[in-house]
């Protein structure tokens, strides 16, 4: 009688045993699922994040090279509008220096060519009595270009009366 008692036992215990993997199987096939369902909406959450990652990036280059161009635009124009000044500044003191000697030109036209020579002499030997003797060498030449500039005072005031035009009668 136990055998019969086993086998009679065996079919309920081996059907419990088949109800207990169909139930693992349906919890595993549930998780399983699950778990598929979690990481495609994972997967479609990265493509999300990668697609605004690019687009803030290529935000972020169109940003960089749109603020670029306008500095370069800036610098462009401030560069002409300083070159712009300096030219006009320049012309001006080229037109002062021109004016300038014009009159000096008009101012020099009256004198004679002697008295121009005496006052640059003059000067001269002004200057260089203001300069201190620094040595014996020095002092002599200093002296030596008074005495020579003395010299070339006279001669050319004796030639200057030599070849002045007399009054013709």
């Amino acid at each position: 009688m136990d055998q019969d008692q086993t086998n009679q036992d065996s079919p309920l215990e081996s059907s419990d045993e088949l109800k207990k993997l169909q139930e693992n199987y349906n919890q595993i096939s549930s998780e399983l699922n699950a778990i598929k369902t979690s990481v495609e909406k994972r997967k479609s959450e990265t493509t999300t994040l990668k697609i605004l990652f690019y687009t803030a990036l290529a935000m972020l280059l169109f940003g960089f090279i749109y603020t670029n161009q306008t500095l370069q635009r800036a610098q462009h124009n401030n560069l002409k509008a300083n070159i712009d000044a300096l030219q006009t500044r320049a012309t001006q003191n080229l037109l002062i220096l021109e004016r300038k000697l014009h009159q000096e030109i008009l101012e020099n036209k009256g004198e004679e060519p002697h008295q121009r020579l005496n006052k640059s002499i003059q000067s001269m030997n002004h200057a260089l009595d203001r300069l201190p003797p620094e040595t014996k060498g020095i002092d002599k030449l200093v002296k030596k270009v008074k005495r020579d500039s003395e010299e070339l005072i006279k001669l050319v005031r004796s030639e200057q009366r030599d070849f002045a035009p007399e009054a013709v009668p």
